[in-house]
């Protein structure tokens, strides 16, 4: 049986999470649009493509953790939710 304080130590973890997942993933989100569309970065001459690369490729680690973390609360809190109370 769930106790309401898994449930709200769940959704303080879930809103920090948020918060993360929201920075890395817009970070992500630039570097894999300036990795796809090089003509953007053949425009911008400051724009170095192997840091690009790298950024994207040491970010997505810590974004799928993140991720996965965010999964693991919002199953609890969802589940929580389901579960008749007395």
């Amino acid at each position: 049986m769930m106790s309401t304080s898994l449930y709200l130590l769940a959704k303080k973890i879930h809103r920090l999470l948020v918060l993360i997942i929201a920075v890395i993933g817009v970070l992500m989100a630039v570097t894999g649009t300036l990795l796809k569309y090089t003509l953007i970065s053949k425009k911008l001459t400051f724009i170095d493509l192997g840091l690009m690369r790298s950024l994207h490729n040491n970010l997505s680690p810590y974004f799928a953790v993140v991720f996965l973390g965010m999964l693991i609360t919002g199953l609890i809190m969802y589940l929580y939710l389901l579960i008749p109370k007395k």
